[in-house]
């Protein structure tokens, strides 16, 4: 079976070609490159270890999956919170734009779980954690053990919009219950706060099922992580151009009817649906008095400060910061499951990568996006802009619009961080 790396967003894929698009980041299939099939590897004499997972995103699946590789024979239970087997999360407002069904986003299919051993328990969470013992007690009042043990238990919407008594609905897009709830917003007037990469996913996603959206964004553009300046305009007059209402440089004062802004304009909605961010989950973690910051802190192998203890994904900070990106939670689990089975692995986090293709919308970015590019390229009828960022003559990031069929190239280029100069030349910026 040949494998596939996305190089915008790292995640690998089985099969004879690869997806297209990517049912990560949604990048065309001149976004992927074929790596080699590593070899199995499991030990030499499997143990009988116990291997608790708590959490059911694709960082506890990762893990799974590594453990499984280093030993056939553990016990792998995962406890998944949700009523569902794990799934693509940010492809949620893809089920919200009615572009997927819930079963295209599932990561593997339940008959994958039985196949590898896998102990799925979906539907109750984690209440109580007691290391001495090596013991977990469940919402359902089940008890079960472990030698090795997984946080993974992800992170919730930030959202400090209050709803008011008569005032819209205020929702956010975080679970597939929340995918769900948006769908009954159909042929509404919504209001989207956060202009960031899902913010406008979530508002292209109910501009599809006939909403009326306006966004508003704190920042004074679009996509301030994910876009320059010249990328944001034009991410911006696409948007408007489809009748979806954009205001930037405000945010909600007070979710009434009509929703007030900071700015003193008010917005007729009939829900408010919020993506400005994500908290991560730790109340486990400091029960078990784990170092706690923005996430639990965890270093290189994604170890905590407890023996047989790690942590991984969106509840998990590894140099200083929360990533909250899917395909670092991805490489943060598979991290974790070597180590976890006695394989040592070591993660590096790569380059954050943006994809976005929607109607007049058509960009890759890559790596860090500073305050003035290196050098910048637009074609004469204007379809087409690249951006090279540089720091001390190395490149740090790239920005293609409408021409994206280079994005592995510069992938490679931000990974490696080369000649801004040479990237130019490859990239015909001129």
């Amino acid at each position: 079976m040949k494998r596939w790396r996305c190089t915008i967003c790292n995640q690998i894929f089985e099969g004879e070609q690869p997806p297209a698009p990517c049912p990560v980041c949604g990048a065309d299939a001149d976004a992927f490159e074929l790596v080699e099939e590593a070899p199995e590897e499991g030990t030499a004499a499997p143990s009988a270890l116990r291997y608790l997972l708590v959490g059911g995103g694709v960082a506890a699946l990762e893990a799974a999956r590594a453990i499984r590789k280093q030993d056939p024979a553990g016990r792998i239970t995962m406890v998944c919170g949700e009523n569902t087997i794990p799934y693509n999360r940010p492809g949620l407002s893809d089920l919200v734009a009615g572009t997927k069904e819930f079963a295209g986003l599932l990561l593997k299919p339940m008959d994958w779980y039985a196949e590898n051993g896998i102990r799925l328990l979906c539907g109750v969470t984690v209440t109580e954690i007691d290391h001495t013992s090596r013991t977990a007690r469940l919402s359902d009042g089940q008890t079960v053990g472990y030698d090795r043990l997984l946080l993974a238990t992800g992170a919730s919407a930030f959202n400090p919009v209050q709803a008011q008594p008569g005032g819209p609905s205020v929702q956010v897009l975080r679970t597939v219950s929340d995918a769900y709830a948006a769908l009954q917003l159909a042929g509404r007037s919504v209001l989207v706060v956060g202009g960031g990469i899902l913010g406008v996913e979530a508002a292209l996603a109910l501009h599809a099922q006939g909403c009326r959206v306006t966004i508003c964004e704190l920042s004074d553009r679009l996509l301030a992580l994910q876009a320059d300046a010249e990328a944001s305009r034009r991410i911006r007059a696409a948007l408007e151009e489809a009748g979806i209402r954009v205001l930037c440089g405000t945010t909600v004062q007070t979710a009434a009817r009509p929703v007030l802004l900071q700015n003193g304009e008010t917005v007729e909605a009939d829900a408010v649906l919020v993506s400005i961010g994500i908290c991560s989950e730790l109340a486990l973690a400091k029960q078990l008095g784990l170092a706690c910051e923005r996430g639990i802190v965890v270093d290189e192998s994604m170890r905590t400060g407890l023996p047989d203890v790690y942590a991984a994904g969106d509840c998990a900070q590894f140099g200083g910061r929360v990533s909250g990106l899917y395909p670092a939670a991805s490489m943060m689990g598979m991290t974790a499951g070597s180590n976890m089975a006695g394989k040592a692995a070591v993660y590096r986090p790569l380059p954050p990568a943006t994809a976005l293709d929607e109607p007049g919308i058509q960009m890759v970015s890559v790596g860090a996006l500073s305050s003035a590019p290196f050098a910048a390229f637009t074609s004469a009828d204007g379809s087409e802009y690249r951006a090279v960022y540089a720091e001390n003559g190395r490149v740090t990031g790239v920005l293609l619009w409408g021409r994206v069929n280079q994005s592995v190239a510069a992938a490679k280029a931000v990974r490696e961080g080369a000649d801004p100069q040479k990237v130019c030349e490859l990239l015909e910026m001129s």
